[in-house]
């Protein structure tokens, strides 16, 4: 019996072994990707993405919006404007760039007074003021400068996106007869 016992535990040990020499082997075989990689492929799927998209076409929701939100238009311009290697907006004094949030946080339309629009209308001031913050330093690290740019360009999307989308949801709302 004894013999038994120790055949069972070597076979038990052997298969143990086994998987974990396979467990380990196949943990070799997923290539590693330095820190870096990921976030230059976003920048430039960024922006690919923002080149695909045409801006010379109007969006009506947008520009109703513009109608009830005078300051908006500003930023969206200033944005446009960045997409296309113009950052003159965001090399501006940090004070113009303040004053100009705080009149679009006042002037948000009623209808737009939502936690999504401004939750994004605030991720849009962080991400100029951080870009014009990156302007105004001497050493430029361009790989920082050109993803804080992407990322704005993409949060003025979303903003965009939540606006027509609050638009949309606002236009199916059906009323109910009594």
């Amino acid at each position: 019996m004894g013999i038994l016992k120790i055949k069972k535990n070597i076979i038990l040990y052997s298969i143990t072994v086994f998987c974990t020499i396979l467990w380990v082997q196949s943990c070799k075989k997923i290539p590693a990707k330095p820190a870096s990689q990921p976030q230059v492929n976003r920048v430039l799927d960024t922006q690919e993405v923002v080149k695909k998209q045409d801006p010379t076409t109007p969006n009506v929701s947008q520009q109703q919006e513009f109608s009830e939100w005078p300051s908006y238009p500003i930023l969206d311009i200033a944005i446009k404007n960045l997409e296309n290697g113009d950052p003159t907006f965001f090399k501006q004094p940090i004070e113009d760039i303040n004053r100009l949030f705080l009149d679009i946080k006042k002037s948000v339309p009623n209808s737009l007074k939502t936690n999504s629009i401004l939750v994004r209308v605030k991720v849009t001031e962080t991400l100029t003021h951080k870009l014009n913050e990156l302007y105004s330093v001497e050493v430029k690290d361009l790989k920082e400068l050109n993803q804080t740019k992407a990322d704005l360009i993409e949060s003025h999307s979303n903003l965009i996106f939540q606006i027509n989308k609050i638009r949309e949801k606002e236009a199916q709302r059906i009323v109910k007869p009594i």
